[in-house]
């Protein structure tokens, strides 16, 4: 927590005739060449990087400024008729951003973005506006997609601290326990609080694209037991950048700032790093993580045998047999009010190809509105072309649900060969 009045600082921000402000922590090296920019996840305050503040400011090798978004910690909230969204968060911090750039002694100067959760992915959003001009992005426990499924399970996870039993829930408390407005807790809760751009599919939200240019080095931060950075998100990410994971051992989403994790935020800013490498989709980086994921110990194989091992391997991983949810959640769908109006009972069901389909399905439309037009493999070869479907095909193809098509080729997928 932070105690000393003197580390609270106010950035000013006028909007629409009104003004309100963000409250900031300020610590370290006022004349560095690098500045690291904390920002916090979606319900917690800055309070959450008081440790690794601590810690940069007993070195003194850097300065660090951790910030509260609107509606949290000592931050203004909104006025009743303005929305709480990440497309203000993310033009908050760009102002925010400029200003303490601007207002650093040294010039120029390296800005280095760590984000927990919800704001790591405001960072990558960040660091993808070239005017922003930021060196390297720190993600905490969210990696470059975002499965529909662990939403569900981000929520259930909730229920286990704020949201207990639906007759327990009173917003104000809930506000009240997490130094945050009444009108931010209600405001997560709806969909549209996600109104930037991004690419989906029907495993989840994607946002590889949001950072494709951009050139700085990018790590990650893995809890090994979240519901949001799985072992599947952690290996996309080592694809692109395979220097720079930590896993943090035995703790659950997001990964906390001690002193393992403290080290390594600072190791990142201190020391260079060789920038993302861009791989092809048929090449596999073999790259020791900082702290080896626990998965699944891989058995011998041949270089033939490889490709359809790693496949079976994931299916283990991920397509679980007979695990009932209500083990890992201690709230009901009507509790969490993303998933009122879902049409299957997602409590005990065995987590099959089809189920899992059908759900995500149901939580992707409440993201994005429903896909028109799907991608058709082979449709852009010319006619007659190997791999072109036939026209009977592709109305076959068609007429099927989108679900449906998933389902069939993941099942087609581990089929034994």
């Amino acid at each position: 927590m932070v105690s000393k009045p003197e580390l609270i600082h106010r950035f000013v921000i006028a909007q629409s005739g009104a003004k309100r402000s963000l409250a900031y922590s300020d610590v370290g090296d006022k004349r560095s060449e690098q500045i690291l920019i904390c920002i916090p996840g979606i319900l917690e305050t800055r309070d959450t990087f008081a440790n690794l503040l601590e810690k940069v400011d007993e070195a003194a090798t850097c300065r660090a400024v951790s910030v509260d978004l609107c509606g949290r910690g000592d931050s203004d909230p909104l006025e009743s008729s303005d929305v709480y969204s990440m497309k203000l968060y993310l033009s908050d911090l760009e102002l925010f951003l400029n200003h303490i750039k601007e207002a650093h002694h040294t010039k120029p100067v390296k800005i280095h973005l760590l984000g927990t959760s919800m704001g790591g992915i405001l960072a990558m959003y960040l660091a993808a506006g070239s005017h922003n001009v930021v060196t390297s992005v720190i993600l905490n426990d969210v990696g470059l997609s975002l499965p529909w499924w662990s939403i569900y399970k981000l929520f259930g996870t909730m229920g286990k601290g704020a949201f207990k039993t639906a007759a327990s829930i009173d917003i104000n408390d809930i506000a009240a326990s997490l130094r945050v407005s009444p009108a931010a807790v209600r405001a997560v809760q709806d969909p549209a609080h996600f109104d930037l751009p991004y690419k989906s599919d029907l495993m989840g939200m994607r946002f590889a694209n949001i950072v494709q240019n951009f050139k700085g080095p990018i790590s990650l931060i893995h809890a090994q037991d979240s519901v949001i950075c799985t072992a599947m998100q952690v290996d996309e990410f080592q694809k692109l950048y395979p220097h720079g994971v930590l896993e943090v051992p035995d703790v659950e989403h997001p990964a906390p700032y001690n002193s393992l994790v403290c080290e390594f935020v600072i190791s990142k800013i201190m020391t260079p790093r060789p920038a993302a490498k861009m791989v092809p989709d048929n090449e596999v980086i073999k790259a020791p993580l900082v702290a080896e994921p626990k998965l699944k110990p891989k058995s011998k194989s041949t270089p033939g045998s490889q490709s359809r091992e790693a496949v079976q391997e994931s299916a283990d991983e991920t397509v679980p047999q007979k695990v009932q949810l209500q083990q890992s959640l201690d709230v009901h769908p009507e509790q969490m009010p993303l998933f009122t109006n879902l049409t299957i009972d997602p409590m005990g069901l065995e987590e099959s190809v089809h189920q899992i389909a059908e759900m995500s399905t149901q939580i992707m439309n409440q993201y994005t509105q429903a896909l028109n037009v799907q991608r058709i493999e082979g449709l852009d070869a010319p006619l007659g072309a190997p791999g072109r479907p036939e026209p009977g095909e592709l109305e076959q193809h068609k007429d099927r649900p989108v679900f449906h098509r998933w389902k069939s080729a993941v099942t087609n997928l581990f089929k034994p060969k």
